[in-house]
């Protein structure tokens, strides 16, 4: 699954992404790009999110995060798997 520049959009995010875990092939992956709270872009639309926050409510719908990406400057790029328990 990819997300890009929508994560923080969506309501309910913990609660969305714990409901597509039993839909992900094994070895299957959640991508989610989005934009840093700093910018023109994202200052003047509001359309931003910190990676930390992505990652707290990934790993609370039981991601674990597998790369983190630093390719675009305004934005943020992490890499998730379902968490081995």
């Amino acid at each position: 699954m990819f997300s890009c520049d929508g994560y923080h959009d969506m309501n309910d995010r913990v609660d969305y992404f714990r409901s597509l875990i039993s839909s992900l092939r094994p070895g299957g992956r959640v991508a989610i790009l989005d934009f840093h709270p700093r910018g023109f872009f994202s200052g003047m639309f509001g359309h931003r999110i910190e990676k930390e926050e992505v990652r707290r409510e990934m790993e609370a719908a039981g991601y674990q995060l597998l790369n983190d990406y630093d390719v675009v400057d305004s934005q943020h790029f992490q890499i998730f798997a379902k968490a081995e328990r």
